[in-house]
């Protein structure tokens, strides 16, 4: 049984006794050893994580950077860290060349405002569509995971540089990964 103790530092310690303590220790030494363990939970999902996959398209926008448009935003809910694994920026549509349009991956950065929140590393006006093969199909596994806080808003934009606005050009983004509770991701305390 759990008992308050006494006051140090005006918050109220709590005291195992008898079998409790071994219950309490057992428990604490899972707790390391699962935050611990191989594989960690940037490079595979744990088990208590919940698997995510949004994805998201659009028609392409007017010619300009005025005009450059969200693709996906995905909020990360509050109480949980999201890993990036896997990312898809597509583009369907007539015959393009580098540069015919930017894609953009950046977190907590309002369209059309620049200089608040951050572009994620290498993926700020990447010109061309990020997928596995010419034919479009799969995203791109990242080399190491992205990590992203409680509460972060992931977007992916495009800016239509020379593309002809409207069908049949449309432009797609896909975040693969998976999010895990607070608790249990190492030194994000």
């Amino acid at each position: 049984m759990l008992r308050s103790s006494l006051l140090v530092n005006r918050a109220p310690q709590r005291i195992a006794s008898g079998p409790d303590t071994i219950r309490a220790a057992d428990a604490v030494r899972r707790a390391e050893k699962n935050r611990d363990a191989w594989p960690f939970p940037h490079v595979y999902p744990p088990v208590n994580s919940i698997r995510r996959d949004p994805c998201g398209s659009i028609l392409a926008p007017a010619v300009g950077v005025a005009n450059q448009a969200v693709i996906l935003a995905f909020q990360i809910p509050s109480g949980y860290w999201f890993y990036l694994k896997w990312l898809g920026l597509y583009y369907t549509g007539e015959t393009f060349t580098f540069g015919s349009f930017l894609f953009t991956v950046d977190k907590n950065v309002p369209l059309g405002l620049v200089g608040i929140g951050n572009v994620l590393t290498d993926f700020g006006n990447i010109p061309f569509p990020f997928n596995t093969s010419a034919s479009g199909i799969g995203p791109v596994e990242l080399p190491r995971t992205e990590l992203l806080a409680p509460s972060d808003l992931l977007q992916a934009k495009v800016t239509n540089v020379s593309v002809t606005p409207g069908a049949p050009n449309a432009f797609g983004a896909y975040f693969g990964g998976w999010l895990v509770p607070s608790i249990e991701v190492p030194d994000a305390q």
